[in-house]
């Protein structure tokens, strides 16, 4: 009875371990399962990665002319407005060419006067040959009264643009006062922005010399920093702007000068006129002195000489109307080339003055963007290369096709042209757009998501799936931009970088590769279990009746 019991004991503590064993084997298998981590991986792609920069472009036709008319005098007709489309040889605009319809009837007269003398010389006509001379004379004079009257109106004018001009000039110191006065307050706010910059620059010097930075004289220190820092923000918005005033009162002193400038122009054409006008008058006192002789050689001169001066005059008068024609023409004022008008600076009833630009015509077929840029990036472009413009969320492709080598002496930028294709005639003369150029390129590296890249204490490192378990790489990062990186030493063209965080990322965690390179990976089936077989049937017969027996 007692090995009976014995034997049940046994076989009740066999049991009872073999159950704790089982207990601890599951635990031991969760405890692994939970450190395993799910990621996804993908290869580093080779190829280029580049940097964009953006810089402020202006836009420019490239076939844009300025019509100048030839000749100074009133507007009478305008026929076409900014933004009017012109085609080449349409007239633009006409100048009073009272002047000239006066010079051309003189001439012609002139001539008209010649002929008849050798009509008269010819026919014998000597009273028809007096009367047509007295006429002529009549007329001389009656220019040369117009052409009198005509200086006199020229000189009232420039007397009234001396009086604008002594206004302007007025207005302009008064402006170059007030700019003065904002460049004393410009370098008073320099230095006391110099002296807030200083007293930061102690207060990092202080900050870094403490090794606690939670300390209270730490903390203390950081507050004085941040104050000072908020102290030269609000200086520097000051500073802005009156840099800002600076320049509105500098565009307001441009545009008196301008306006001088094209008084003193105005002035100078019309200085023109008058010494063309005295010209004139002495031509006609010329061609009166030259009629009132050849009236007085036609009454007392033998033929022979009266038909000499009569051939004489009547290649004079030929070259007369020639001349007067030119002139006449001038006053008819046509577009040279066709397109968009841009810019009209004459008008109705106004002054036009010769060598003045009036009209600015522009072929919009293609335009051309201007914009400015450091030597460094310079240095990056070639003449071909693409180029992205922007405006008002439109985008427009350019090409370069000019890189200055000369720097401005200001700004030490060089300037560069693109040209702008498809839909470039929706881009108005003037306009300022986005030009987004590759400044920054390389080719040929391994390239990863920007992501996957962590930092610590300034240096780079990324995760890696090796042999099934998570590996912490540290890694040289090249060339940026807002969404991948260059990798220059670290990793190779095959390493698993691991493009998903989790916090369970660190070395020697076992992984389970969910995607490669974006695309699902199939599960790996667990291992079955195995069934142990059971023993022999004969063993356990035996054992059954050991026990019954026992």
């Amino acid at each position: 009875m007692n090995g009976k019991r014995l034997t049940a004991l046994c076989l009740a503590f066999i049991l009872s371990m073999s159950v704790i064993a089982c207990q601890k084997t599951e635990e031991v298998e969760a405890e692994a399962e939970a450190e395993r981590v799910a990621v996804e991986v993908q290869t580093p792609r080779v190829g280029m990665l580049s940097v964009d920069t953006a810089y402020i472009g202006t836009v420019a036709p490239q076939e844009q002319v300025y019509v100048m008319p030839k000749t100074s005098g009133t507007v009478t007709e305008t026929f076409f407005e900014v933004g009017d489309i012109v085609k080449e040889g349409d007239v633009l605009f006409k100048i009073d060419d009272e002047a000239a319809q006066l010079q051309m009837a003189n001439a012609r007269a002139s001539y008209e006067s010649a002929q008849a003398g050798v009509t008269a010389q010819n026919s014998g006509a000597r009273d028809l040959q007096n009367y047509q001379t007295e006429e002529q004379i009549r007329q001389l004079r009656d220019s040369l009264y117009d052409t009198d009257d005509k200086i006199d109106e020229l000189e009232d004018t420039l007397g009234d643009l001396r009086d604008v001009g002594g206004n302007l000039s007025a207005a302009k110191k008064q402006a170059q006062a007030g700019i003065d006065q904002l460049n004393e307050l410009m370098v008073a706010q320099s230095a006391e922005l110099q002296n807030m910059n200083t007293e930061l620059q102690s207060l990092n010097d202080q900050l870094n010399s403490i090794e606690d930075k939670e300390s209270p004289e730490a903390l203390e220190i950081t507050a004085s920093i941040a104050a000072v820092s908020e102290k030269i923000a609000v200086q520097n918005g000051a500073i802005d702007s009156t840099k800002l005033q600076l320049s509105q009162a500098q565009a307001q002193i441009g545009q008196i000068q301008t306006q001088i400038d094209s008084i003193n122009a105005t002035k100078t054409q019309i200085k023109s006129g008058i010494d063309s006008a005295e010209d004139g008058r002495e031509t006609i006192n010329d061609n009166l002195a030259m009629a009132e002789q050849a009236y007085s050689i036609t009454q007392n001169e033998i033929y022979p000489e009266s038909d000499a001066v009569s051939a004489a005059q009547l290649q004079m008068a030929s070259i007369g109307i020639d001349s007067a024609q030119m002139q006449l023409d001038f006053c008819t004022v046509t577009s040279p080339i066709s397109g968009v008008v841009e810019s009209v600076s004459v008008e109705k009833n106004g002054m036009a003055a010769a060598g003045n630009p009036a009209y600015i015509i522009s072929n919009k077929e293609s335009m051309t963007v201007t914009f400015h840029v450091a030597e460094k990036a310079k240095n990056a472009f070639n003449v071909g290369d693409h180029i992205r413009i922007e405006r008002e969320g439109e985008e427009y492709d350019g090409v370069l096709t000019e890189i200055g080598t000369m720097a401005n002496p200001q700004t030490k930028l060089f300037q560069v042209k693109a040209s702008v294709s498809g839909g470039a005639s929706a881009l108005p003369n003037g306009v300022s757009v986005k030009v987004y150029a590759t400044t920054q390129k390389e080719d040929g590296k391994l390239i990863v998501p920007y992501d996957t890249i962590y930092f610590s204490a300034g240096n780079a490192y990324i995760y890696c799936v090796e042999n099934g378990q998570v590996a912490k790489v540290d890694v040289t990062v090249g060339l940026m931009n807002d969404t991948e990186a260059v990798i220059e030493e670290g990793i190779t063209a095959d390493s698993q970088v691991i493009s998903n965080w989790s916090s369970k990322l660190r070395n020697g965690v076992e992984v389970d590769i969910v995607s490669i390179d974006g695309e699902e990976n199939a599960p790996i089936a667990p291992e079955e279990e195995s069934v142990e077989e059971p023993e022999d049937s004969e063993e356990s017969e035996e054992s059954e009746q050991t026990e019954e027996e026992t």
